[in-house]
Formats: structure tokens, C-alpha cells, sequence
């Protein structure tokens, strides 16, 4: 081929080089706004999950509810939950807002509680936990479990219908949502922790320790029982005997 050959193709080259070049800019533009526009509806979308899980209503239909599936267990502590969400039935609502890390995580929160009114519903123990791996595993095989996350702990122990707070000792060991939980200077997870165990202590639900060997940072806290199995954990978990007319 001639130097002239060569430089007409090239010439005749390089315009559909640029057309296309051009094409995939306009493509690539066009699919950075729809992601963008569909981040926003996802997050428009959690901010309104969250304020529905923590209204009124909801958490009222969700105590009934669960008095109604249990009345023996739950129906106990009935009129001192219904009188909890009484007293905060004036308190100003915040806004509330989805952080990017926290959005991206909301993706693999299962949440068993979210359950109301449904055909054969759930008669046996609902753990709400801060779990490992090991744990979560062996307790799901005989009980309810409600995960909970350290970015919506309170949010989903507050909606959720519980009969004990379980915290595993070893939820604390890395590679776990709860990783380094019980390290000293890993602060925002020991209070997160203590928020939790908190509100646990204003609903009346059991806080037991699951697990052998726990930190010390964990071992100190006030437990209502330590289980190392399950016959312990449901044990603990039992209501106290109605008293006697």
C-alpha cells in the first residue's frame, strides 16, 4: 500500500473513531444521570421506611400484635409498652436521614419482626441479638432472630418484637458488622451498645450475655444471665409467673 493509500484511510479512520468516541460520551452521560436520579428515589425511599417504622401506629399495631401471637409471653408487658409509646406520643419527630454508608448496608438488614397480623405467625422465642456469624447461625436454628445492625440497633429494637436482647461475646471479632465491639478505645460501638441495652431495660426485655470467654469490657456489664445454651437462653427469657388473684 502506498504512503497515500495510508494516509487517505487513516484520514477516512479517524472521523468514525470520533463519532463513536462521541457516542459512548453521550451513552455514558445519559447512565450517570439515571443512576444518579435512581439514588435519590432509593434514598427518598429509606428515609420514608424509616419514619414508618418508627411512627405511632406502627409500633401500636406491632405490640398488639405480638400480644395477640403470645399472650402469655408478650401479653404480660402489654400495657407497660402501649404506656411507653403513650408518653412519647408528643415528642417532635426528627427527619430522618440515610448517610451513604449506612445506605449502602440497609441493603442486607433482614428484619424477621416485619410481621403483622399474617397467618401462622411465629409462636416461639424472638431473639433480638448483636451476633457473630456462629452464633446468628446456631441460634436461627432454634429460635426467631432479629439482627441488629450498629447503624439502625435502636430503630430496629424499638420497632421490633423481642423477647430478650442477646449479645454474643464474641460479636466483637473482625470481619462482623459488630467487629472490635468490647475493644477498649472502640468507643462508638461501646455506645451503641450501651443505647441499646438501654432501651432494652425501658421495654422489660432480658439482656443476656451468649457465649463463652467474653472481654472483660463485656464480662463487667449488669447481665441479667449468661448462656452458654440454648435450654439457658430460654430460660432466662421466660416471663415471670403471673402472681397468683
Amino acid at each position: 500500500m502506498t504512503e497515500s493509500s495510508k494516509s487517505h484511510s487513516a484520514a477516512s479512520a479517524a472521523p468514525s473513531t470520533a463519532a463513536s468516541a462521541a457516542k459512548a460520551n453521550r451513552q455514558a452521560a445519559k447512565l450517570r444521570a439515571a443512576l444518579r436520579e435512581r439514588e435519590g428515589r432509593v434514598q427518598e425511599l429509606e428515609r420514608r421506611l424509616i419514619a414508618l417504622e418508627t411512627s405511632t401506629t406502627v409500633q401500636f399495631g406491632r405490640l398488639v400484635a405480638g400480644a395477640a401471637r403470645n399472650p402469655r409471653r408478650r401479653g404480660t408487658k402489654l400495657p407497660r409498652e402501649l404506656y411507653r409509646l403513650w408518653k412519647k406520643r408528643n415528642i417532635p419527630s426528627v427527619a430522618p436521614t440515610v448517610r451513604e454508608s449506612d445506605r449502602l448496608q440497609l441493603d442486607h438488614v433482614d428484619r424477621p419482626e416485619d410481621r403483622l397480623l399474617v397467618a401462622q405467625p411465629y409462636d416461639g422465642l424472638i431473639i433480638a441479638g448483636v451476633l457473630g456469624r456462629d452464633a446468628a447461625a446456631e441460634l436461627a436454628g432454634q429460635a426467631k432472630v432479629i439482627s441488629l445492625f450498629p447503624h439502625d440497633a435502636k430503630i430496629a429494637l424499638d420497632t421490633a418484637d423481642a423477647d430478650v436482647l442477646v449479645v454474643d461475646a464474641a460479636a466483637g471479632e473482625p470481619g462482623g458488622p459488630w467487629a472490635y465491639l468490647g475493644t477498649p478505645g472502640m468507643y462508638d460501638r461501646d455506645r451503641v451498645l450501651e443505647e441499646v441495652r438501654g432501651l432494652a431495660r425501658e421495654r422489660g426485655l432480658p439482656l443476656v450475655l451468649w457465649g463463652e470467654a467474653p472481654p472483660p469490657t463485656l464480662a463487667v456489664l449488669d447481665w441479667d444471665a449468661h448462656a452458654t445454651g440454648f435450654a439457658q437462653l430460654a430460660e432466662a427469657a421466660a416471663p415471670d409467673p403471673a402472681p397468683a388473684p
